[in-house]
């Protein structure tokens, strides 16, 4: 059975399967969920649908999880943002933490993990405290 959730998810993946798959268990952990294939269409969306939390690809054609972040920023400075990567790229990680990423993931992503890390994270949120999000890991 699944829980009532207020909080809205945008996931974004050039790869569909993941991006899919990703959004999938986020309803099923009863969040509701919206997806963006690039940084591009999540700019869009993220005016439009308003979400809690940002779930982004590190590497992504066109702008990469870095670029999202400092978009993001400028949009709706108060949204977290959580990565999650397929290859240590080092250096994109270490630019994603310098903008505010609160967590990097690896591929394939953990579920548990990735569930706990958006509750950890919405939690500090709703607390506005996001140094708490970023240490709870």
């Amino acid at each position: 059975m699944t829980k009532t959730r207020r909080d809205r998810i945008l996931v974004v993946d050039d790869d569909q399967d993941a991006r899919e798959l990703i959004a999938a268990v986020l309803v099923q952990a009863g969040y509701a969920t919206e997806v963006a294939r690039d940084g591009f269409e999540a700019l869009s969306k993220l005016e439009q649908s308003q979400p809690d939390l940002v779930l982004s690809d590190v590497q992504m054609p066109g702008m990469m999880g870095p670029d999202l972040i400092q978009h993001v920023r400028r949009v709706r400075g108060d949204i977290p943002v959580i990565l999650f990567t397929g290859t240590e790229t080092r250096d994109l990680v270490t630019a994603a933490e310098g903008y505010g990423a609160i967590a990097c993931l690896e591929k394939p992503v953990n579920l548990d993990e990735l569930i706990w890390t958006i509750e950890s994270t919405l939690a500090c949120r709703r607390g506005g405290d996001y140094a708490a999000a970023a240490n709870a890991r």
